[in-house]
């Protein structure tokens, strides 16, 4: 059933219980009795669908026709979904564009997608003045800024379009989505999915998160991410509640758990290390506090294990679920590591159901356990191409295989391992040095509270590995002390040079490896045939 009909469902169902929750943390004090309910706003199942239907009605009567793309460009906000569920009834095409976008990034992907109607809010708004006449493919403008738009129209406008079902028949191959792959290593790509691949998602994120009508789900990574959505889309499967934070700070989490009686997390690492750092501040409650929160599950990257182990002497009640998927994948939890094989610690888990994977060499051959490869996975519903990209479609595919793009090893037992990015790969002497183990053995100091290895220009090895360290307070350790702990490490994987302060990472909490040696290692001439950016 496609998730617009679970919609429909769950408003049939459970039409006066409550769907959708968002909290405004930027306003809102802990422990103040007025302060929460200020900023706590809520959708029941009946308006969510209702909402959603409006949405589609008056984009079609605005002329959107089918199949035509819809951009959202807008922060976290529970009006959010229902747009997206509105465009999918509509049967246009959602595209999904960064809010921080600037006016170049925005007629970029506006032009490259071929948009004709834009949804922004006041975090967007003079990045799409800025474009408007560089685009006159867009004939329709739906403005959530508070400030009146003479261009647009309201969202109040919008919920004035009929609350009945818009009646278009939606086929499972259509084109659903456009989600932008992060670009981490190079220009992001518009890639597009189809009605079944969410479909097949949310089914998938149900079984690994075993939601049932009683879970609550909070909801914190971006919505223009597809891990934002799609971690929660399993809720529609059982008419589970799910609250939107709107903005991460540690204290103002702990309070939602408790007023909403969470009950599944997804977290990023950076929000995973704030939370573990806040019982020492004080800004958490006892364990107890939680008797309902049972899950946690973590990915985007990998997760050192160290990481998990703090995790759970702090919170034992907690299982803990490691997930690895990519844009292209559609799903999040193609590879998945349950909260029953902690054993496997480091691993990002098996091919979940419905899924193969494999570690392949340079030619395409498929390689024993132990040894280091590209990860190619495998499955019915996964992109259909890259928007506009045959090419790098053609690229992306061996053989009817996803390219990841991801160095991995595989054990004995058929658990993967993400040692890194190929393009992250540095090469030393002669030598490949993957940078996550070096990651994950960095935070294995107690000082340590984020870390992130990159290569750096070495006129005698070509590259040499550096580590740009945060540590859990200034002055905590010393690039001396640091690089004495690293002697444990095989000496060619040692880093010849640490550099303190916050490590970048782009929304989705994956590491900035581009920036970090753009500040720290700028091309020299003979670099250019050894990594091509």
């Amino acid at each position: 059933m496609l998730v617009t009909d679970l919609l429909r469902q769950n408003a049939l169902r459970y039409p006066d219980e409550t769907a959708l929750v968002s909290i405004d943390t930027g306003n809102l004090i802990v422990n103040d009795s007025d302060s929460y309910p200020a900023c706590r706003r809520s959708l029941t199942w009946r308006q969510f669908d209702e909402s959603a239907n409006r949405v589609a009605n008056y984009l079609l009567n605005a002329g959107v026709r089918r199949g035509g793309k819809v951009g959202i460009m807008m922060m976290n906000r529970m009006e959010y979904i229902s747009l997206y569920f509105g465009i999918l009834r509509a049967g246009a095409v959602s595209v999904q564009l960064n809010f921080r976008y600037q006016a170049p990034e925005l007629a970029w992907s506006a032009q490259l997608t071929d948009l004709e109607a834009l949804v922004f809010d006041r975090a967007g708004r003079e990045a799409v003045s800025q474009v408007r006449s560089a685009l006159p493919q867009i004939h329709t403008y739906i403005s959530f800024d508070e400030a009146p738009c003479g261009f647009a129209a309201s969202w109040q406008e919008v919920l004035s379009a009929p609350a009945g079902g818009p009646g278009v028949v939606l086929n499972p191959a259509d084109d659903a989505v456009i989600y932008f792959s992060s670009g981490t290593t190079g220009t992001p790509k518009a890639v597009v999915h189809s009605h079944a691949t969410i479909e097949a998602a949310c089914i998938l994120e149900q079984s690994n998160h075993r939601q049932v009508h009683g879970d609550t789900f909070l909801l914190i990574p971006p919505l223009y991410h597809m891990g934002g959505k799609f971690h929660w889309i399993g809720n529609l499967l059982c008419g589970a509640r799910g609250v939107l934070m709107l903005g991460f700070r540690s204290d103002a989490f702990f309070e939602i758990l408790r007023r909403e009686q969470v009950t599944i997390t997804f977290l990023l690492l950076p929000w995973i290390q704030d939370i573990l750092a806040a019982p020492d501040g004080g800004d958490a409650p006892p364990k107890s506090a939680f008797p309902f929160w049972r899950l946690l599950h973590t990915g985007a990257q990998p997760i050192p294990p160290v990481v998990i182990r703090r995790l759970r002497r702090r919170f034992p009640q907690l299982e803990c679920q490691i997930s690895y998927g990519l844009t292209e994948s559609g799903g999040p939890g193609c590879l998945n590591l349950s909260g029953d094989r902690m054993d496997k610690l480091g691993s990002v888990g098996r091919a979940s159901q419905g899924w193969e994977a494999k570690v392949v060499d340079s030619g395409g051959n498929t390689l024993p356990p132990g040894e280091d490869g590209e990860l190619l996975i495998r499955s019915a519903h996964m992109m259909s191409r890259y928007y506009k990209g045959p090419v790098s479609t053609e690229k992306a595919f061996s053989d009817g295989w996803l390219r990841t793009g991801d160095v991995a090893r595989m054990d004995q037992d058929g658990f993967f391992y993400i040692d890194g990015r190929m393009k992250d790969v540095i090469i030393s002497g002669g030598e490949n040095i993957y940078p996550v183990p070096i990651e994950g053995f960095l935070r294995g100091h107690p000082a340590v509270k984020d870390a992130a290895v990159f290569g750096i220009c070495d006129c005698r090895m070509g590259e040499a590995a550096a580590a740009k360290v945060c540590l859990t307070q200034p002055g905590a350790c010393t690039e001396g002390e640091l690089l004495a702990f690293c002697q444990k490490l095989p000496k060619f994987q040692r880093p010849r040079k640490i550099f303190f302060g916050e490590v970048p990472r782009n929304p989705t909490g994956k590491i900035d490896k581009a920036a970090l040696r753009r500040e720290y290692s700028p091309k020299h001439p003979f670099q250019d045939n050894i990594r091509q950016e």
